[in-house]
């Protein structure tokens, strides 16, 4: 007991971290493919979050070219002159204020791009072969992008190219200017820049998801490992598989879908490798744990199905769709049953959304024709839908009380026919049905006494070797016999008197068993004591003869329901058996093996004459193995311990095997 309960906690112990080593598995591959994108060293320079940042750094950099071409290059009279012809008509201070206002504007937009440390232009205008950049110190750009550069985005690019949303205006607008441009991303520096901190943060994403690949195989290989030591070690344990195959199969699978939509849905968004650890992660990872235990079930589940087409088909004959297709079928066969259910459901439903309507006239004080369309149908439906209802249900109650007082064995109650056609129709049946079974136990009746007298007739037939008995006992009164004679003559009485004694007997039993009309006292019986008790009914004669028996009977109690006398008979018959017919000197084998639907008995010998006969000719009447009936015996002692084991919903079978003779019964719980 210690060991089980020990064996059991450990098991358990195994099983939960094997179940959360997948759960870890699970979260990790579900972060590993949300974020494979991220897994390339340049996977920031191929995300939306850089097109952003370079479209918002490109609107920054376009007045410099545009509006502000050359501005901080003009002298003060230039940038006046410049405007005098943009604002004609200004006067000297409006020219000031708007010469100040645009200088102001242009230390802005200098300042804004000159913020974005981690990036670089290089502009060039194809028609006039102007130079706008912000590269200081380099007069050759490939030596410079050589040296400084992490990454370059060239335009314009192919029509034909992945330039996506965000970038799409800026490559159409340099190639609608005949602009040709290098944004060259740097090394990063120090300092504030939030492209270099979105550069940043995806390398670190990438470094996690690196480790989390690690994690991901180590975790599978150690939880895979573990239930295959467990399935090893504990073979008859499994948690969960005996009620899970309760539930129908397509409903398994429905709930398999609905789950893994659920579950990805979950996962997608869930975040689990970050610290500090809390409580969160272990709510997170059990949710995971418990879904990776139900993963396993499943495809288990599986699997053995498609290893077992039996089990398989089974498994649709107990589905939902499979009853409602049956159920459908069948209740087509009686249309007008089916049409007045699914007239008494919609006035049901008709019921409910009339008391709705009606309930919002009257509360709105208004549509007067409604709230009365609604109050008629429900008077109506109170009055006719609980009367056919109540109808019904008296119908079947009679029904009921009816095939109560048939079952109990009162043949000549007659069932009322009265209330809908179905109960009508189902009445009738009963009546009918109760008829022809009295008739039938009547005719059985007389049969079964017709048969009794029969066997009755034939065992008075038996009796006729009395006239041998008879003679025998006359020459020993006329006398004159030598005492050896004598004594000769009077152990053949004995003998035959007491074969006739036999054959007598057990053709009674042999008649009560074949017609049923035996009597079994079914009670919860230890069959194993049971065993071992035939076994000491015999151990004198067993210790007498030169036979060796093994048993291998278990220590425990082995509980049925059976009848412990007749099975007893049929233990002692066997056992017997085995000491008539063994080969002198043999070793026979009595084994009693506990399954999961049942019990078993063996009982293996030698035997010590020729077995040349068909085995099932041994169960007949009145068959011995042994066809010389040189030996002890009726013919009908296995023909009797069959039909009990079958009384009692089991069965016997006989194997043979050059000299092996083996009877294996077998006991269902």
């Amino acid at each position: 007991m210690a060991t089980r309960l020990k064996n059991k906690y450990l098991y358990a112990l195994i099983f939960t971290i094997a179940i959360y080593t997948l759960g870890i598995t699970m979260l990790s591959a579900f972060d590993i493919i949300n974020n494979k994108d991220n897994l390339e060293n340049y996977s920031y320079f191929k995300s939306y979050s850089y097109k952003a940042d370079l479209k918002n750094y490109f609107q920054k950099v376009l007045p410099l070219i545009t509006e502000f071409k050359d501005y901080s290059q003009k002298s003060e009279v230039e940038k006046l002159n410049e405007i005098k012809r943009k604002l004609a008509g200004a006067n000297e201070s409006q020219l000031k204020d708007y010469l100040l206002k645009n200088e102001g504007r242009y230390s802005e937009i200098v300042a804004a791009v000159a913020s974005e440390k981690a990036l670089r232009y290089y502009i060039k205008d194809n028609k006039t072969r102007e130079v706008y950049t912000n590269i200081e110190g380099s007069d050759n750009l490939d030596d410079y992008v050589k040296k400084e550069a992490v990454y370059v985005d060239k335009f314009p690019r192919d029509m034909g190219s992945d330039t996506g949303v965000y970038l799409y205006d800026v490559n159409a607008w340099f190639r609608s200017n005949d602009y040709d441009a290098s944004f060259i991303f740097v090394k990063p520096e120090s300092g504030f820049s939030q492209m270099e901190q979105n550069y940043k943060y995806y390398n670190s994403i990438r470094e996690r998801v690196e480790k989390e690949e690690v994690i991901c195989a180590a975790s599978l290989i150690i939880g895979a490992v573990l239930l295959i030591l467990l399935k090893l070690k504990f073979k008859g344990q499994s948690w969960g598989t005996g009620l899970y195959r309760k539930i129908p199969l397509d409903l398994r699978a429905l709930i398999f879908l609905v789950s893994a939509f659920i579950m990805m849905a979950y996962l997608s968004e869930v975040y689990f490798f970050y610290a500090p650890i809390s409580i969160s992660h272990f709510i997170k990872l059990s949710v995971a744990a418990i879904y990776a235990y139900y993963l396993k079930l499943s495809i288990g589940s599986a699997l053995r199905l498609i290893q077992n087409k039996a089990e398989f088909a089974v498994q649709l004959q107990r589905s939902t769709l499979y009853e409602i297709g049956m159920l459908l079928r069948e209740s087509l066969n009686n249309r007008g049953t089916l049409l007045r259910e699914i007239s008494l459901f919609l006035s049901t439903v008709l019921f409910g959304m009339f008391t709705a309507v009606g309930f919002i006239a009257l509360t709105r004080n208004s549509h007067e024709v409604m709230f009365l369309v609604s109050l008629i149908y429900a008077v109506l439906y109170l009055v006719l839908v609980p009367i056919r209802i109540l109808r019904r249900a008296v119908a079947l109650g009679r029904i009921i009380k009816g095939t109560d007082a048939i079952a109990s064995g009162n043949l000549d109650y007659v069932m009322k026919e009265n209330g809908d056609t179905d109960y009508i129709n189902a009445a009738k049946n009963i009546n009918n049905m109760k008829d022809s079974f009295k008739s039938s136990v009547e005719s059985q009746v007389r049969s079964e006494r017709l048969k009794t007298e029969l066997i009755t007739n034939v065992s008075h037939d038996l009796k006729t070797p009395l006239t041998s008995i008879v003679s025998y006992v006359s020459l020993l009164k006329k006398g004159g016999l030598s005492e050896e004679e004598s004594k000769k003559y009077i152990e053949v009485l004995e003998q035959k008197s007491q074969r006739l004694k036999v054959l007598i007997e057990d053709l009674f039993e042999a008649s009560k068993v074949s017609s049923g009309s035996i009597e079994l006292v079914i009670e919860k019986v230890d069959i194993a004591s049971l065993l071992r008790q035939a076994l000491g009914e015999f151990d004198q004669k067993i210790s007498k003869s030169s036979l060796i028996f093994r048993t291998n009977i278990p220590a425990y109690e082995v509980y049925l329901n059976l009848d412990g006398k007749r099975t007893w008979r049929v233990f002692e018959n066997l056992i017997g058996n085995a000491l008539k017919y063994s080969q002198p000197g043999s070793r026979v084998y009595i084994d009693l093996k506990e399954k999961e639907n049942s019990v078993e008995v063996t009982i293996k010998n030698m035997a010590s004459y020729e077995m040349d006969f068909d085995v099932d000719e041994i169960f007949e009447r009145f068959k011995r193995g042994d066809k010389a009936r040189s030996t002890e015996g009726s013919g009908l002692g296995l023909s009797i311990a069959k039909s009990i084991v079958e009384l009692q919903g089991g069965y016997m079978k006989i194997d043979i095997d050059g000299d092996l003779f083996k009877v294996t019964t077998v006991f269902k719980k």
